[in-house]
């Protein structure tokens, strides 16, 4: 009886994680939730044949279905998702979803059809005392490339963490706490723990697959980009930086608040000016005056040491990210790159220039612009949830990012446009 309680409590717990589980997978659209979510379906519908079984006593179909959960997707699963976060070539990945894939769809047949020995009563029933050697031998090789899988890619995490590789430093807890619960899968699915320690064992991995998968996406305001609040400042630095933005700039500077105006965002036309005052005024400095510090002056009629400099941005810094996309990956990366330009012109009044750019010849490129007043106001956009969102679901359409950090040199750039009281 305290098998079957500790079993259907540990069911409940399972449901409600995985449920919360493909919720967010569903929202962020990231491929390891998604192979994530299938390791605690199958959690969960093994915990469910056990209390069942427990109570009622095993039979074929429960033990099946305990066997096919625990014992195969869920430790296949979680060495796929595994995978996925942490590979960063797409060969890796994809040979991993291939074999996962694959692996599955066999051993789920063979599972299935092949006949079951001995007698099933209400005790736990143990896989070496009710399958034949060709089930047995599928299972043991799902326990052990979730193994390696799961401690190879530990261990590199490690690595690259103690490399000060900003990304792994991050996911290092998570990835350990996935790991672990990978370990308590296979042990208690391999039929040599008691059954209330059985139990336990899966109902724990269930609970830290859960808590690791939340613990490596970032946190962000889950409103739509058209209800900005005013208080995404507060918000912590989380998320992959490194991906766009070197770890040396997390100055704690708080983000600007943005304008209650109701026309934020819009974008406005001074009405245009009368022929006569379109012609450029005498210029003290000289037709010497190329730079962007010369046509303000020009512009102006003043000397250019008069005049602010490029528009009053002599502070200003910029950033290039070149992203090299996957196949077919661009259209979605598009929209991301799109719903990440319409917050930074919403939310963002200190940001001079935020443009994505197409390469010409290179459908896979992508280039970034971005231009900000001062250091102030690009510690800033790093705090941003909308970028801190826009890095973590672009990660998986993007093979490789190079980032170019620029100081404001000699410049055109858009000056301010007049204010036209009541427009």
């Amino acid at each position: 009886m305290l098998s079957a309680l500790l079993a259907l409590l540990a069911a409940l717990g399972a449901l409600l994680v995985t449920g919360l589980l493909i919720q967010r997978a569903q929202k962020d659209r990231l491929l390891y939730l998604i192979a994530w979510s299938f390791t605690q379906v199958g959690l969960s519908l093994a915990l469910l044949s056990m209390g069942v079984g427990f109570l009622a006593g095993f039979n074929g179909v429960f033990f099946r279905v305990m066997e096919l959960g625990a014992a195969l997707i869920a430790p296949v699963w979680l060495a796929l998702g595994m995978i996925e976060l942490i590979a960063r070539y797409v060969q890796v990945r994809f040979a991993a979803w291939l074999f996962a894939i694959s692996y599955t769809f066999v051993a789920i047949v063979i599972l299935l059809l092949d006949p079951l020995k001995g007698k099933l009563s209400k005790d736990l029933p143990k896989p070496r005392d009710t399958y034949d050697a060709l089930p047995l031998l599928l299972i043991d090789g799902a326990h052990v490339v979730a193994v390696l899988a799961l401690a190879g890619c530990t261990g590199v995490t490690a690595w690259l963490a103690s490399k000060q590789d900003q990304e792994a430093a991050e996911l290092l807890i998570p990835i350990a706490l996935v790991a672990l619960g990978g370990v308590l899968v296979v042990s208690g699915s391999r039929g040599f723990l008691p059954a209330p320690l059985a139990v336990i064992a899966l109902g724990g991995a269930a609970g830290l697959v859960w808590y690791g998968a939340m613990r490596t996406i970032p946190v962000y305001d889950d409103e739509d980009y058209d209800d900005y609040g005013d208080d995404y400042g507060d918000e912590p630095v989380t998320g992959y930086e490194e991906q766009g933005y070197p770890p040396g700039r997390r100055e704690p500077v708080p983000a600007p608040t943005p304008s209650h105006d109701p026309r934020r965002g819009e974008l406005r036309f001074p009405e245009p000016a009368p022929a006569e005052d379109l012609r450029f005024r005498e210029n003290p400095a000289g037709p010497t005056a190329v730079d962007g510090v010369g046509a303000a002056a020009a512009l102006g009629g003043l000397p250019a040491a008069d005049q602010p400099r490029a528009g009053g941005l002599g502070g200003a810094c910029g950033q290039i990210t070149v992203y090299t996309l996957l196949d077919g990956r661009e259209d979605a990366f598009d929209r991301l790159a799109a719903e990440l330009v319409k917050a930074a012109r919403a939310l963002e009044p200190e940001t001079v220039i935020f443009a994505s750019h197409e390469v010409v010849g290179a459908p896979t490129q992508r280039i970034f612009y971005q231009l900000f007043r001062d250091d102030a106001a690009f510690a800033a956009h790093r705090r941003q949830p909308h970028l801190q969102r826009f890095l973590a679901e672009s990660r998986t359409h993007v093979l490789a990012t190079n980032v170019i950090e620029l100081r404001l040199g000699a410049a055109k750039v858009p000056l301010p446009a007049p204010e036209f009281p009541g427009r």
